[in-house]
């Protein structure tokens, strides 16, 4: 696609795919120029769901084209001398299941195996008990695996560090009322052009990119196809001596229960809830409602309830302990949980960079490259299949997140919003 004439390019959204994207877009200076990210908050953007103190980073995967990919990410994540040097701790991870969500461990040994992978191994609850005292809870009815290849990332101080690398590779960021995008912009042809931001300003280019995440279905009709979910995360603090004795510890997951990290070196200590609230309103279409502009939102009390009740199963020492901070962190699934990376059919000039569904941000450092390769029609045929515009698809692999959804507009405190998307 290289050419004498750079195409220049508008992303909207910069949050993982937007900055990923407009990262390697930048390393193809003479097919691309003039690479401009517009979002409504500066760097690192405040409600992106990859401006997170920590993300977790493996490769178990039902599906080997994840499985793949985020094994080509893990390699980025853990080169000492790459952008995320510092960032990434290989703390290995518990993951526990029960009935409805065996399917997919199961499903993701058998993808490691084939694929030549680290494969997780069945423990006891009594093995974990002795390996990691921490864990004193019972952990009744759990089916647990054990893989130390995965780990996590401090998940806002990558995103800053892609967002700085793009920067120096000459990408501008508008943020503000002037990066606010509340409208995309066609030409008579009906050619997709530019955007036009909350202050009234218009950006244009050759080629536009959404990656607006959670607030994407906001600027287009997608058919269905992007649902905004939002999963609740919690905070507490770790004394030094709780640092110290809970230092070591792996993640801990079950996929119909919540996710426990080991703590920071600040002593802060993440869990998140693996129920997920819907935000339709009345309408037929869930769009994300944001802290930013719901002050006073705290958590949806069902997901407290059974967060509580989950740390009680693993760690009860900290099930009624106080969260310091809490956040509903909004991400945009698409109904197959596949990503959706394709041009419009309908509208030239837009290409789509959305659905992360909630495991997104682990691949990171390499998914702004596939983007590209989709803008330049040469991305690899199973991504294209299963990445492409696609009303009406439907799961078509074991569900990672089994849990029946919740509507936030009908829980006590959330009945009205005042959203701003």
């Amino acid at each position: 696609m290289a050419s004498s004439n750079p195409k220049t390019v508008l992303v909207v959204g910069g949050g993982t795919f937007g900055t990923s994207t407009a990262y390697h877009l930048s390393l193809k200076p003479q097919t691309y120029s003039h690479i401009t990210v517009l979002d409504r908050f500066p760097v690192p953007s405040k409600e992106a769901a990859g401006n997170d103190i920590n993300k977790v980073i493996r490769n178990d995967y039902a599906d080997p084209l994840y499985a793949r990919l985020t094994t080509e990410a893990m390699a980025l994540w853990a080169d000492p001398q790459g952008l995320y040097k510092g960032l990434y701790h290989r703390s290995g991870w518990l993951l526990g299941a029960a009935e409805s969500s065996k399917e997919f461990v199961d499903q993701s040994a058998v993808t490691a195996r084939k694929l030549g992978l680290v494969v997780a191994e069945p423990v006891t609850a009594d093995e974990i008990h002795k390996r990691w005292p921490v864990f004193t809870g019972e952990m009744d009815g759990w089916s647990t695996v054990w893989n130390p290849s995965a780990g996590w990332a401090n998940a806002r101080g990558a995103l800053t560090q892609l967002a700085l690398a793009a920067q120096r590779s000459g990408v501008q960021y508008i943020d503000g009322p002037q990066g606010h995008v509340v409208q995309l912009l066609y030409n008579e042809s009906g050619r997709c052009v530019g955007a036009k931001a909350a202050d009234g300003s218009a950006y244009f280019a050759d080629i536009v990119v959404l990656a607006a995440g959670a607030a994407a279905a906001a600027l287009l009709d997608f058919k269905g196809q992007l649902v905004a979910k939002g999963h609740t995360v919690g905070h507490m603090h770790c004394s030094p001596a709780e640092l110290e004795k809970y230092g070591n510890m792996p993640i801990i997951a079950h996929l119909e229960g919540g996710l426990l990290f080991p703590p920071q070196e600040d002593g802060i200590l993440k869990f998140g809830a693996m129920a997920f609230v819907t935000n339709f309103e009345g309408k037929d279409l869930s769009l994300p409602r944001y802290r930013s502009d719901n002050k006073e939102d705290g958590v949806p009390k069902p997901i407290e309830t059974q967060m509580r009740n989950w740390l009680r199963e693993c760690m009860p020492e900290l099930a009624d302990r106080d969260w310091f901070e809490t956040r509903l962190c909004w991400d945009a699934d698409t109904p197959d949980l596949h990503f959706l990376i394709d041009k419009h059919p309908s509208y030239p000039g837009l290409h789509l960079a959305v659905g992360g569904s909630a495991h997104g941000f682990k691949m990171m450092p390499v998914i702004g490259k596939y983007v590209v390769d989709s803008l330049e029609d040469v991305l690899e045929a199973e991504a294209k299949d299963k990445w492409r515009w696609r009303p009406g698809a439907k799961l078509q692999h074991a569900n990672p997140h089994p849990s029946p959804l919740l509507e936030l507009s009908e829980i006590p405190g959330f009945q009205r919003s005042s959203r701003k998307l």
